[in-house]
Protein backbone atom coordinates (compact mmCIF):
# COMPACT_ATOMS: atom_id res chain seq x y z
CA UNK A 1 0.00 0.00 0.00
CA UNK A 2 1.16 3.14 -0.95
CA UNK A 3 2.45 5.40 2.23
CA UNK A 4 1.05 8.39 3.01
CA UNK A 5 4.03 11.04 2.62
CA UNK A 6 4.67 8.80 -0.85
CA UNK A 7 1.08 10.12 -1.57
CA UNK A 8 1.38 13.23 -0.35
CA UNK A 9 4.31 13.65 -2.61
CA UNK A 10 2.69 12.30 -5.75
CA UNK A 11 -0.32 14.91 -5.65
CA UNK A 12 1.65 17.90 -4.48
CA UNK A 13 2.78 19.61 -7.50
CA UNK A 14 -0.48 19.42 -9.24
CA UNK A 15 -2.77 21.32 -6.17
CA UNK A 16 -5.01 23.74 -7.55
CA UNK A 17 -6.26 25.51 -4.66
CA UNK A 18 -6.83 25.49 -1.00
CA UNK A 19 -10.10 23.13 -0.64
CA UNK A 20 -11.43 19.96 -0.61
CA UNK A 21 -9.05 17.28 -1.99
CA UNK A 22 -8.72 12.98 -2.01
CA UNK A 23 -4.95 11.45 -1.54
CA UNK A 24 -4.47 8.66 -4.43
CA UNK A 25 -4.98 6.16 -1.80
CA UNK A 26 -8.46 7.26 -1.71
CA UNK A 27 -8.58 7.89 1.92
CA UNK A 28 -5.43 9.94 3.65
CA UNK A 29 -5.70 13.32 2.82
CA UNK A 30 -9.11 15.30 3.08
CA UNK A 31 -8.48 18.73 3.29
CA UNK A 32 -5.44 21.33 2.65
CA UNK A 33 -5.43 25.32 3.17
CA UNK A 34 -2.51 27.96 3.01
CA UNK A 35 -1.39 29.27 6.41
CA UNK A 36 -2.29 32.91 5.34
CA UNK A 37 -6.18 31.63 5.09
CA UNK A 38 -5.89 30.18 8.55
CA UNK A 39 -4.18 32.85 10.52
CA UNK A 40 -6.75 35.43 12.03
CA UNK A 41 -9.45 32.54 12.11
CA UNK A 42 -11.63 32.39 15.71
CA UNK A 43 -10.88 30.74 18.69
CA UNK A 44 -13.69 29.87 20.38
CA UNK A 45 -14.23 27.36 23.23
CA UNK A 46 -16.82 25.03 23.86
CA UNK A 47 -18.97 27.09 25.25
CA UNK A 48 -19.01 29.25 22.35
CA UNK A 49 -17.08 32.04 23.69
CA UNK A 50 -14.81 33.91 21.40
CA UNK A 51 -11.37 33.80 22.82
CA UNK A 52 -9.32 35.16 19.72
CA UNK A 53 -7.80 34.86 16.56
CA UNK A 54 -4.86 32.58 15.14
CA UNK A 55 -1.56 34.06 15.27
CA UNK A 56 0.66 31.01 14.75
CA UNK A 57 1.01 27.51 14.50
CA UNK A 58 3.77 25.33 16.98
CA UNK A 59 5.06 22.28 14.87
CA UNK A 60 6.69 18.85 15.40
CA UNK A 61 7.94 16.12 13.97
CA UNK A 62 4.83 13.31 13.30
CA UNK A 63 5.05 9.66 11.42
CA UNK A 64 5.75 11.63 7.73
CA UNK A 65 5.19 14.92 8.68
CA UNK A 66 5.48 17.75 10.62
CA UNK A 67 2.53 18.11 12.46
CA UNK A 68 0.63 20.76 14.12
CA UNK A 69 1.35 20.62 17.93
CA UNK A 70 -0.60 23.89 19.28
CA UNK A 71 -2.45 26.58 17.78
CA UNK A 72 -0.95 29.89 19.38
CA UNK A 73 -4.11 32.92 19.12
CA UNK A 74 -4.13 36.66 20.41
CA UNK A 75 -7.42 37.52 22.75
CA UNK A 76 -9.30 39.63 21.25
CA UNK A 77 -8.28 42.94 23.80
CA UNK A 78 -5.01 41.83 24.77
CA UNK A 79 -1.71 41.82 23.02
CA UNK A 80 -0.21 38.20 24.98
CA UNK A 81 -0.07 35.51 23.03
CA UNK A 82 -1.97 32.06 24.19
CA UNK A 83 -0.84 28.65 23.27
CA UNK A 84 -3.39 25.53 23.02
CA UNK A 85 -2.18 22.22 22.48
CA UNK A 86 -4.32 20.48 18.98
CA UNK A 87 -5.59 17.76 21.46
CA UNK A 88 -7.46 20.33 23.14
CA UNK A 89 -8.89 21.57 19.26
CA UNK A 90 -12.65 19.64 19.05
CA UNK A 91 -12.43 20.89 15.12
CA UNK A 92 -10.79 23.66 12.82
CA UNK A 93 -13.32 23.28 9.94
CA UNK A 94 -14.08 26.50 10.04
CA UNK A 95 -13.43 28.52 13.17
CA UNK A 96 -11.13 26.71 15.38
CA UNK A 97 -13.40 24.89 18.64
CA UNK A 98 -11.94 24.32 21.54
CA UNK A 99 -13.23 20.77 23.55
CA UNK A 100 -12.29 22.51 26.84
CA UNK A 101 -13.91 25.77 28.46
CA UNK A 102 -11.22 28.76 28.75
CA UNK A 103 -10.93 28.73 32.04
CA UNK A 104 -9.01 24.97 31.66
CA UNK A 105 -6.24 26.02 29.11
CA UNK A 106 -3.38 24.98 30.50
CA UNK A 107 -0.60 27.17 30.77
CA UNK A 108 1.37 26.81 26.90
CA UNK A 109 5.36 26.53 26.51
CA UNK A 110 7.13 25.18 23.35
CA UNK A 111 8.76 22.07 24.10
CA UNK A 112 13.03 21.67 22.66
CA UNK A 113 10.81 19.72 19.72
CA UNK A 114 8.78 22.27 18.94
CA UNK A 115 8.94 25.31 16.32
CA UNK A 116 7.01 28.09 15.45
CA UNK A 117 5.91 28.41 11.94
CA UNK A 118 6.23 32.44 11.56
CA UNK A 119 9.33 32.39 12.91
CA UNK A 120 11.17 29.51 11.39
CA UNK A 121 9.53 28.97 7.99
CA UNK A 122 7.28 31.82 6.99
CA UNK A 123 9.74 34.58 4.55
CA UNK A 124 12.81 32.30 5.30
CA UNK A 125 15.23 30.66 2.91
CA UNK A 126 14.99 27.41 1.72
CA UNK A 127 16.72 25.30 -0.38
CA UNK A 128 14.58 23.32 -3.53
CA UNK A 129 16.48 20.21 -3.46
CA UNK A 130 14.41 19.12 -6.72
CA UNK A 131 14.99 22.35 -8.30
CA UNK A 132 18.65 22.65 -7.07
CA UNK A 133 18.20 26.36 -6.05
CA UNK A 134 17.22 28.84 -2.57
CA UNK A 135 13.93 29.87 -2.65
CA UNK A 136 11.97 31.88 -0.11
CA UNK A 137 8.99 30.58 1.59
CA UNK A 138 6.09 32.99 0.65
CA UNK A 139 3.13 30.88 2.53
CA UNK A 140 2.96 27.58 3.90
CA UNK A 141 0.71 24.79 2.96
CA UNK A 142 -1.44 22.46 5.52
CA UNK A 143 -3.19 19.44 5.34
CA UNK A 144 -5.76 17.55 7.14
CA UNK A 145 -5.00 13.91 7.84
CA UNK A 146 -7.43 12.24 9.81
CA UNK A 147 -7.73 14.66 12.89
CA UNK A 148 -4.27 15.95 12.60
CA UNK A 149 -2.89 19.29 10.68
CA UNK A 150 0.30 18.71 9.12
CA UNK A 151 2.99 21.07 7.40
CA UNK A 152 2.67 19.12 3.69
CA UNK A 153 4.39 22.05 1.53
CA UNK A 154 5.37 25.50 0.97
CA UNK A 155 4.15 28.13 -1.70
CA UNK A 156 7.77 30.10 -2.90
CA UNK A 157 5.34 31.80 -5.91
CA UNK A 158 4.35 35.33 -6.21
CA UNK A 159 0.41 33.63 -5.79
CA UNK A 160 1.75 33.13 -1.69
CA UNK A 161 2.62 37.05 -1.39
CA UNK A 162 -0.89 38.37 -2.97
CA UNK A 163 -2.44 35.55 -1.05
CA UNK A 164 -0.46 36.71 2.23
CA UNK A 165 -1.58 40.38 1.46
CA UNK A 166 -4.65 39.65 1.60
CA UNK A 167 -5.02 40.37 -2.46
CA UNK A 168 -6.86 37.78 -3.70
CA UNK A 169 -9.47 39.97 -5.04
CA UNK A 170 -7.15 42.32 -6.83
CA UNK A 171 -7.63 39.74 -10.09
CA UNK A 172 -9.33 36.81 -9.96
CA UNK A 173 -8.69 36.16 -13.64
CA UNK A 174 -5.11 36.83 -13.05
CA UNK A 175 -4.10 34.67 -10.37
CA UNK A 176 -6.22 31.85 -11.96
CA UNK A 177 -3.73 32.02 -14.98
CA UNK A 178 -0.80 32.46 -12.32
CA UNK A 179 0.86 28.83 -12.37
CA UNK A 180 1.13 27.83 -8.08
CA UNK A 181 4.92 27.31 -7.24
CA UNK A 182 4.70 24.80 -4.75
CA UNK A 183 7.49 22.23 -3.26
CA UNK A 184 6.65 19.41 -1.27
CA UNK A 185 8.04 19.17 2.36
CA UNK A 186 10.00 16.30 1.46
CA UNK A 187 11.78 18.02 -1.78
CA UNK A 188 12.81 20.81 1.32
CA UNK A 189 16.12 21.52 3.33
CA UNK A 190 15.80 23.77 5.88
CA UNK A 191 18.95 26.39 6.62
CA UNK A 192 17.32 27.24 9.95
CA UNK A 193 19.29 25.60 12.45
CA UNK A 194 16.15 24.81 14.92
CA UNK A 195 14.17 23.86 11.86
CA UNK A 196 16.66 21.84 10.66
CA UNK A 197 17.20 19.56 14.15
CA UNK A 198 13.24 18.76 13.60
CA UNK A 199 13.06 18.34 10.38
CA UNK A 200 16.24 15.48 9.87
CA UNK A 201 13.77 13.42 11.58
CA UNK A 202 11.61 12.97 8.56
CA UNK A 203 12.33 10.92 5.86
CA UNK A 204 13.06 13.83 2.61
CA UNK A 205 15.64 14.26 0.37
CA UNK A 206 18.95 15.88 1.74
CA UNK A 207 21.13 18.80 0.79
CA UNK A 208 23.55 15.77 1.56
CA UNK A 209 21.99 13.76 -1.41
CA UNK A 210 22.99 15.88 -4.10
CA UNK A 211 26.04 16.44 -6.34
CA UNK A 212 28.75 18.44 -4.99
CA UNK A 213 29.31 20.64 -7.68
CA UNK A 214 24.96 21.07 -7.51
CA UNK A 215 25.47 21.77 -3.39
CA UNK A 216 28.15 24.29 -4.54
CA UNK A 217 25.54 26.14 -6.57
CA UNK A 218 23.57 26.39 -3.80
CA UNK A 219 25.80 27.63 -1.34
CA UNK A 220 27.13 31.01 -3.73
CA UNK A 221 23.27 32.03 -3.71
CA UNK A 222 23.49 32.14 0.45
CA UNK A 223 24.83 34.26 2.58
CA UNK A 224 27.99 33.45 5.06
CA UNK A 225 26.14 32.45 8.31
CA UNK A 226 24.26 29.85 6.03
CA UNK A 227 27.26 28.40 3.89
CA UNK A 228 28.66 27.59 7.05
CA UNK A 229 25.28 25.48 8.12
CA UNK A 230 24.99 23.75 4.83
CA UNK A 231 28.76 22.64 5.03
CA UNK A 232 28.47 21.72 9.15
CA UNK A 233 25.49 19.20 7.83
CA UNK A 234 27.92 17.35 5.28
CA UNK A 235 29.97 15.01 6.33
CA UNK A 236 33.73 15.68 5.92
CA UNK A 237 34.33 13.80 2.36
CA UNK A 238 31.00 15.59 1.26
CA UNK A 239 32.18 18.81 2.40
CA UNK A 240 35.61 18.52 0.53
CA UNK A 241 34.46 18.30 -2.83
CA UNK A 242 31.87 20.61 -2.06
CA UNK A 243 34.30 22.99 -1.80
CA UNK A 244 36.66 22.07 -4.42
CA UNK A 245 33.34 23.02 -6.82
CA UNK A 246 32.68 26.41 -5.09
CA UNK A 247 34.15 29.63 -6.86
CA UNK A 248 37.42 30.47 -5.60
CA UNK A 249 36.00 34.08 -4.29
CA UNK A 250 33.66 32.30 -1.83
CA UNK A 251 35.89 29.87 -1.20
CA UNK A 252 37.84 32.68 0.65
CA UNK A 253 34.98 34.16 1.89
CA UNK A 254 34.17 30.55 3.69
CA UNK A 255 37.64 29.72 4.86
CA UNK A 256 37.84 33.09 6.20
CA UNK A 257 35.05 32.46 8.80
CA UNK A 258 35.30 29.09 9.04
CA UNK A 259 37.44 27.38 12.24
CA UNK A 260 40.59 26.55 11.50
CA UNK A 261 40.04 22.88 12.60
CA UNK A 262 37.33 22.42 10.60
CA UNK A 263 39.27 24.06 7.58
CA UNK A 264 41.80 21.00 8.77
CA UNK A 265 39.52 18.68 8.33
CA UNK A 266 37.65 19.25 5.09
CA UNK A 267 41.25 20.33 3.35
CA UNK A 268 42.47 16.59 4.70
CA UNK A 269 39.66 15.07 2.38
CA UNK A 270 40.44 17.54 -0.68
CA UNK A 271 42.57 16.30 -3.53
CA UNK A 272 46.30 17.78 -2.71
CA UNK A 273 46.37 20.30 -5.60
CA UNK A 274 43.03 21.82 -4.43
CA UNK A 275 44.09 21.85 -0.79
CA UNK A 276 47.01 23.92 -2.08
CA UNK A 277 44.62 26.48 -4.00
CA UNK A 278 42.73 26.75 -0.57
CA UNK A 279 45.63 27.74 0.96
CA UNK A 280 46.63 30.26 -1.18
CA UNK A 281 43.38 32.45 -0.61
CA UNK A 282 44.59 32.40 3.42
CA UNK A 283 46.40 34.94 5.44
CA UNK A 284 50.00 33.59 5.40
CA UNK A 285 49.23 33.30 9.33
CA UNK A 286 46.17 30.94 9.46
CA UNK A 287 47.47 29.38 6.09
CA UNK A 288 50.53 27.98 8.45
CA UNK A 289 48.06 26.90 11.62
CA UNK A 290 46.04 24.95 9.31
CA UNK A 291 48.93 22.72 7.93
CA UNK A 292 49.89 22.42 11.55
CA UNK A 293 46.71 20.90 12.23
CA UNK A 294 46.77 18.80 8.97
CA UNK A 295 47.56 15.08 9.02
CA UNK A 296 51.57 14.74 8.20
CA UNK A 297 51.01 13.21 5.54
CA UNK A 298 48.26 15.16 4.08
CA UNK A 299 50.06 18.31 4.97
CA UNK A 300 53.47 17.14 3.43
CA UNK A 301 52.00 16.68 -0.22
CA UNK A 302 49.96 20.60 -0.13
CA UNK A 303 53.21 22.16 1.36
CA UNK A 304 54.73 20.52 -1.68
CA UNK A 305 52.83 21.87 -4.36
CA UNK A 306 52.66 25.39 -2.39
CA UNK A 307 56.45 25.73 -3.21
CA UNK A 308 55.30 26.46 -6.95
CA UNK A 309 53.69 29.49 -8.86
CA UNK A 310 50.06 29.38 -8.47
CA UNK A 311 49.37 29.47 -12.34
CA UNK A 312 52.59 27.20 -13.28
CA UNK A 313 52.23 23.56 -13.79
CA UNK A 314 53.85 22.73 -10.60
CA UNK A 315 50.92 24.67 -9.04
CA UNK A 316 48.41 22.96 -11.10
CA UNK A 317 49.73 19.49 -10.85
CA UNK A 318 48.19 17.08 -8.18
CA UNK A 319 50.91 14.76 -7.00
CA UNK A 320 48.52 11.61 -6.41
CA UNK A 321 48.78 9.39 -9.35
CA UNK A 322 49.17 5.86 -10.37
CA UNK A 323 53.01 4.21 -10.80
CA UNK A 324 54.24 1.10 -11.00
CA UNK A 325 57.53 -0.24 -11.94
CA UNK A 326 58.89 -1.24 -15.32
CA UNK A 327 59.41 -5.20 -13.85
CA UNK A 328 56.21 -5.19 -13.18
CA UNK A 329 53.60 -7.52 -15.14
CA UNK A 330 50.26 -6.25 -16.33
CA UNK A 331 47.99 -8.75 -14.05
CA UNK A 332 49.97 -6.70 -11.22
CA UNK A 333 49.20 -3.25 -12.25
CA UNK A 334 45.20 -4.05 -12.21
CA UNK A 335 45.64 -5.05 -8.28
CA UNK A 336 47.27 -1.70 -7.80
CA UNK A 337 44.35 -0.13 -9.55
CA UNK A 338 42.31 -1.38 -7.41
CA UNK A 339 43.80 -0.80 -4.18
CA UNK A 340 44.28 2.86 -5.22
CA UNK A 341 41.44 3.41 -7.03
CA UNK A 342 39.29 4.79 -3.93
CA UNK A 343 42.11 7.22 -3.12
CA UNK A 344 42.58 9.16 -6.19
CA UNK A 345 40.08 10.60 -8.22
CA UNK A 346 41.47 10.58 -11.80
CA UNK A 347 42.78 7.56 -13.56
CA UNK A 348 43.34 7.84 -17.12
CA UNK A 349 47.39 6.92 -17.13
CA UNK A 350 49.33 4.46 -15.33
CA UNK A 351 52.68 5.83 -15.46
CA UNK A 352 55.97 3.73 -15.39
CA UNK A 353 58.74 4.98 -13.01
CA UNK A 354 62.75 3.12 -12.36
CA UNK A 355 64.34 2.62 -9.08
CA UNK A 356 64.67 6.04 -8.62
CA UNK A 357 61.70 7.40 -9.83
CA UNK A 358 62.25 9.00 -13.41
CA UNK A 359 59.40 8.44 -15.84
CA UNK A 360 60.48 5.94 -18.40
CA UNK A 361 56.81 5.13 -19.24
CA UNK A 362 52.67 5.09 -19.82
CA UNK A 363 50.12 3.07 -20.46
CA UNK A 364 46.38 4.10 -20.78
CA UNK A 365 43.31 2.23 -19.29
CA UNK A 366 43.12 1.03 -23.30
CA UNK A 367 46.40 -0.27 -23.36
CA UNK A 368 46.45 -2.27 -20.24
CA UNK A 369 42.81 -3.25 -21.12
CA UNK A 370 44.10 -4.85 -24.38
CA UNK A 371 47.39 -6.49 -22.96
CA UNK A 372 47.79 -10.07 -21.67
CA UNK A 373 48.07 -10.48 -18.15
CA UNK A 374 50.92 -12.33 -18.21
CA UNK A 375 52.51 -9.68 -19.90
CA UNK A 376 55.61 -7.41 -18.54
CA UNK A 377 54.82 -3.70 -18.15
CA UNK A 378 57.86 -3.31 -20.30
CA UNK A 379 56.62 -4.71 -23.37
CA UNK A 380 53.49 -2.41 -23.91
CA UNK A 381 54.64 1.06 -22.38
CA UNK A 382 54.77 3.98 -24.51
CA UNK A 383 57.89 5.04 -23.93
CA UNK A 384 57.47 8.42 -25.71
CA UNK A 385 56.27 10.26 -23.46
CA UNK A 386 55.28 13.89 -23.36
CA UNK A 387 55.43 16.12 -20.14
CA UNK A 388 56.33 19.33 -18.93
CA UNK A 389 58.42 20.94 -16.28
CA UNK A 390 57.14 22.63 -12.97
CA UNK A 391 57.94 26.26 -13.86
CA UNK A 392 55.81 25.51 -17.39
CA UNK A 393 52.98 27.90 -17.77
CA UNK A 394 49.00 26.69 -17.51
CA UNK A 395 48.67 27.93 -21.15
CA UNK A 396 51.90 26.01 -22.26
CA UNK A 397 50.47 22.43 -20.34
CA UNK A 398 46.74 23.35 -21.98
CA UNK A 399 48.36 23.44 -25.52
CA UNK A 400 50.25 19.95 -25.49
CA UNK A 401 47.26 18.68 -23.83
CA UNK A 402 45.26 20.11 -26.72
CA UNK A 403 46.97 19.22 -29.13
CA UNK A 404 48.03 15.89 -28.14
CA UNK A 405 44.80 14.85 -27.12
CA UNK A 406 45.94 14.29 -23.70
CA UNK A 407 43.59 13.51 -20.52
CA UNK A 408 46.65 14.65 -17.83
CA UNK A 409 50.30 16.17 -18.51
CA UNK A 410 52.75 14.51 -16.14
CA UNK A 411 55.13 16.99 -14.46
CA UNK A 412 59.03 15.89 -14.06
CA UNK A 413 61.74 18.27 -12.38
CA UNK A 414 64.97 18.75 -14.65
CA UNK A 415 66.34 15.56 -13.77
CA UNK A 416 63.70 13.50 -15.58
CA UNK A 417 62.22 12.34 -11.80
CA UNK A 418 58.13 12.21 -11.82
CA UNK A 419 56.46 15.08 -9.65
CA UNK A 420 52.58 14.76 -10.60
CA UNK A 421 50.15 15.40 -13.47
CA UNK A 422 48.09 18.55 -14.89
CA UNK A 423 45.14 17.33 -15.37
CA UNK A 424 42.66 18.63 -18.70
CA UNK A 425 40.29 20.27 -16.23
CA UNK A 426 42.33 22.71 -14.09
CA UNK A 427 44.66 23.53 -17.09
CA UNK A 428 40.99 24.60 -18.93
CA UNK A 429 40.10 26.31 -15.40
CA UNK A 430 43.68 28.35 -15.52
CA UNK A 431 43.01 29.41 -19.39
CA UNK A 432 39.40 30.24 -18.89
CA UNK A 433 39.65 34.39 -18.07
CA UNK A 434 37.62 34.53 -14.27
CA UNK A 435 34.51 36.66 -15.39
CA UNK A 436 33.99 33.94 -18.28
CA UNK A 437 34.21 31.45 -15.11
CA UNK A 438 31.86 33.07 -13.26
CA UNK A 439 29.27 33.74 -16.26
CA UNK A 440 28.99 30.32 -17.47
CA UNK A 441 29.36 28.34 -13.77
CA UNK A 442 26.96 25.16 -14.58
CA UNK A 443 28.70 24.67 -18.26
CA UNK A 444 32.46 24.47 -16.44
CA UNK A 445 31.17 22.18 -13.72
CA UNK A 446 29.48 19.81 -16.07
CA UNK A 447 33.11 19.51 -17.20
CA UNK A 448 34.32 18.37 -13.91
CA UNK A 449 31.10 16.49 -13.25
CA UNK A 450 32.15 13.85 -15.92
CA UNK A 451 35.95 14.05 -15.38
CA UNK A 452 35.48 13.37 -11.72
CA UNK A 453 32.60 10.31 -12.43
CA UNK A 454 35.04 8.55 -14.92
Amino acid sequence: MMSLSDSINNFIGSLPAPGHIRGPDGSSVENFAYFSALQGKKVIDNEGRPLGRIRDFAITPGESLLEVSRIVYTPNMLGDHIMVPMSAVASFDDDFRLKIPKEEIPPGKLSEHEMLVVETILDKQIVDIDGLKVVRVNDVLLTRVKDRLCVVGVDVGFKGILRRLGLNWVSRNLLVQMPDNLIAWSYIDPLDPGLRRIHLNISRKKIGDLHPADIADIIEELDRKEQLLILESLDEEKAAETLEEVEPDVQAQIVKNMDIDDVADILENMNPDDAADVIHLMSREKACEVLKLMDIEEASEVRELLRYSHRSAGGLMTNEFVHVPSMSRVSDVFVSLRNLGNEIDMIYYVYVLDEAEHLIGVLSLRDLLLAQPEQMISEVMKTEVISVLPESTGEEVANLLSKYDLLAMPVINPDGIMLGVVTFDDALEDMLPEDLRKQLPRNYRMIRKVHRSK
